[in-house]
């Protein structure tokens, strides 16, 4: 019976919590994409933008990441995080060689899609840490 309540707590949401979930993805996903775009100097300018992000990333890292996708997210995230910082140095050089507002651009999205994947990649790993700390398991 322990077994099977370790499993449980360890699955996907289901019903509404899971339709939540995926709505926070999409929206983050679209808010990420149109905020970088739209910033003006290649990071998110607008205050309800960036708001929107850090509470999709939450949503994102509470409801849709079970434990068997932790480790291929977390290794995403810090790839797009290290991205993000790097990426305003030497990594779009050649990017803003061709055009500066197509830097701008990409540039913007990459920090915007790191807005919205480091919140849920705190929540992620204080999920880890939590279940590390378990004591019986």
């Amino acid at each position: 019976m322990a077994e099977v309540k370790s499993t449980a707590s360890k699955a996907a949401p289901t019903g509404i919590l899971a339709l939540v979930g995926t709505v926070a993805f999409v929206v983050g996903i679209i808010f990420a994409i149109c905020g970088g775009i739209w910033g003006g100097t290649a990071a998110p300018t607008n205050d309800a933008v960036v708001a929107i992000l850090l509470i999709a990333g939450l949503l994102i890292g509470l409801l849709n990441i079970t434990a068997k996708e932790a480790p291929a997210v977390l290794t995403a995230a810090v790839a797009l995080l290290v991205l993000a910082v790097w990426g305003w140095s030497a990594a779009f050089a050649p990017v803003q060689h061709l055009s500066q507002a197509l830097y701008e651009n990409v540039a913007g999205i990459v920090t915007c899609l790191a807005l919205l994947v480091a919140p849920a990649a705190v929540i992620i790993v204080l999920k880890i840490v939590i279940a590390t700390a378990k004591p019986g398991d």
